[in-house]
């Protein structure tokens, strides 16, 4: 039996495939290869995370999210029905959340924001603008979640409920 031979540009689309599905295209800079594998908090409004995140010593109706994850999926969801986005400033420290804590439905909701956002389906190539458009949406939205449930009058649990209600 005779051995065929696989023609090499098939053999770099296969990988070129390959590559991209772990989300590095293979035309980019080495230094963009580096998949983006957690989004970004900025320092300047990790504070209103951690009002709204619940510990050991807290009461559910005054911070009604158990991870700061949750907190930045509303955060993101609030900035895109503002259609608001800001980047993150540069430089400062930053708080992350690793994208593994993130579940299939968390990644579907940002990736179709991405797709809206972009008005172009082939962002889901491109899994870190993808993450980079829900910090940016994050941090205008985390505001718009701290005036609906911080600073409206009774608890944050209650308002959040009257949030996603009306």
């Amino acid at each position: 039996m005779s051995k065929r031979r696989i023609p090499a540009t098939f053999k770099k689309m296969v990988s070129e495939l390959q590559h991209r599905a772990r989300g590095i295209a293979m035309n980019e800079p080495e230094e963009s290869k580096k998949v983006k594998d957690r989004v970004n908090i900025d320092e300047s409004v990790i504070e209103i995370y951690r009002e709204l995140k619940s510990d050991a010593n807290t009461i559910p109706e005054q911070s009604p999210f158990s991870t700061f994850k949750d907190v930045f999926m509303l955060a993101v969801c609030l900035g895109y029905r503002a259609r608001r986005r800001q980047k993150l400033p540069t430089g400062g420290n930053k708080h992350d959340i690793r994208v593994t804590v993130f579940s299939d439905n968390d990644l579907a909701l940002l990736k179709g924001i991405a797709i809206a956002s972009t008005g172009d389906v082939e962002v889901l190539g491109r899994p870190g603008e993808i993450l980079t458009i829900a910090e940016e949406y994050a941090q205008v939205g985390i505001y718009n979640v701290k005036a609906s449930l911080l600073d409206e009058r009774g608890h944050p649990l209650w308002n959040l409920v009257e949030l996603v209600t009306s």
